[in-house]
């Protein structure tokens, strides 16, 4: 039998490194044997993830972040639920660029990279007294990066966002091609030739570095100066949807416009006034439909709560109990979502999820919030075929089990999807300076 891992998830995330774990396969005549198990990028990533903060403590069980997804990249392409501040699509190409200049003899790119990611945590959070936005704060004084570091967390917005070359696709490509320019200059302080050609470059108009960028000494802020921020403002206001249109981010820059932020995160009512039709139409069906994930957030829970005490484990009721208010709460939204216009702006979105999105309107529409047992099936499915049949809670099998005995209902979030609202609110307030 599998050691339970989740209940080390705080621990994991923090220290990024490997679990001890005991496999008992005593059933083929084995001995019990101990072993370590490497969590893979992708894993450590969802860990750190989930400790971040509370609006990024939701996990996605059954596939309703992909309506998240797919309304938040049509209407703020680029954007991202880990970014902070809009500074950084300034910072990364800074450090790229001088790499070739910070970099001390034996010391390679990477290592480079990493020393210079560090010294911007530092400077911002230790020098400049950024409380709060500073990605890797919380353990730059480990002499650590997070494992989402700023070149990670920004890399699409400046590719999306036009601050990179068309033909660049990933940092990767970007530190082969300033490896190539650093073994050029070389070449030339031999005698031979610099060479200019573009296939070195990585950055798209690339701004200067404001004043005493190159002391490692001195404290760095978010606060845009004003060539960047009208730097910053041409790029965005140019930024398209997947369609080809402008999009609503590039109309919001336009426009100047600026908002307050709602307590819960939803997109506001005046949104609309700078959208274009088919926008407006898409606001109103993301609107409904974060309604809609909200509560079929809340059946998921139910539904574990119920399995786990249908199987004599000592369970609350938090979830069963919160269906009731959030027919109240969210009911009218979700009964009104159009899901045929929905399925028209979320073409990618599997034919599972959008089956589990009809019967969850309908048991809304029924109007009984204790009937969500009825759901199981169909929630099931969408589980499995997300998560595979060893990792699924609602399964019917012993794997399934188990991650039922281990479920933190506490760490089980169920607001409404919010579409990276705040981040975009950020921005916004950003460029006005």
């Amino acid at each position: 039998m599998e050691f339970p891992l989740s209940a080390f998830a705080s621990l994991l995330g923090k220290l990024r490194t490997f679990i001890l774990h005991t496999t008992w396969i005593g059933r083929y005549h084995m001995k019990p044997t101990l072993g370590w198990t490497m969590l893979s990028r992708e894993e450590m990533r969802q860990v750190e993830r989930s400790l971040a903060n509370s609006e990024q403590d939701t996990r996605d069980e059954i596939g309703f972040l992909l309506i998240h997804q797919g309304f938040a990249d049509r209407f703020f392409p680029g954007t991202s639920v880990l970014h902070t501040r809009v500074r950084y699509v300034l910072f990364v190409p800074w450090i790229y660029d001088g790499l070739a200049r910070a970099r001390r003899r034996g010391r390679d790119l990477e290592g480079t990279l990493r020393d210079q990611l560090l010294d911007l945590a530092r400077r911002l959070k230790e020098l400049g007294h950024e409380r709060t936005g500073v990605i890797g704060g919380d353990v730059v004084h480990l002499n650590r990066l997070s494992t989402q570091p700023p070149d990670r967390v920004y890399w699409t917005a400046l590719k999306t966002w036009g601050l990179l070359l068309s033909h660049i696709d990933s940092s990767s490509d970007a530190l082969r091609r300033i490896e190539a320019r650093t073994h050029r200059a070389q070449q030339d302080d031999d005698g031979g030739q610099l060479d200019d050609s573009e296939t070195t470059e990585v950055f798209a108009g690339l701004l200067p570095t404001p004043a005493r960028w190159e002391n490692p000494n001195a404290p760095l802020n978010f606060a845009l100066e004003t060539g960047e921020r009208h730097y910053l403002r041409e790029k965005l206001r140019n930024v398209r949807r997947p369609d080809g249109e402008l999009s609503l981010l590039a109309h919001l820059v336009i426009n100047n416009a600026m908002f307050a932020l709602e307590p819960d995160l939803r997109l506001p009512a005046s949104l609309d006034q700078y959208a274009d039709d088919a926008d407006r139409k898409a606001l109103a069906v993301a609107r409904d439909a974060a309604h809609l994930a909200a509560i079929g957030r809340m059946v998921y829970g139910a539904l574990v709560e119920s399995l786990r005490e249908k199987e004599g484990v000592s369970t609350e009721r938090t979830f069963r109990d919160r269906l009731v208010g959030g027919f109240a709460t969210h009911g009218e939204a979700a009964k009104r979502c159009n899901l045929a216009v929905a399925d028209s702006f979320l073409p990618k979105m599997s034919s599972l999820v959008r089956d589990v999105l009809r019967q969850t309107q309908e048991f809304v529409r029924a109007g009984d919030p204790f009937e969500f047992y009825k759901l199981q099936s169909c929630y099931r499915d969408a589980e499995v075929d997300r998560k595979t049949i060893r990792r699924a809670r609602l399964a019917e099998s012993a794997h399934a089990k188990d991650r039922r005995f281990e479920w933190e209902p506490d760490r089980y979030k169920t607001p409404p999807l919010h579409y990276r609202w705040s981040v975009v609110h950020d921005v916004l307030n950003d460029l006005h300076g």
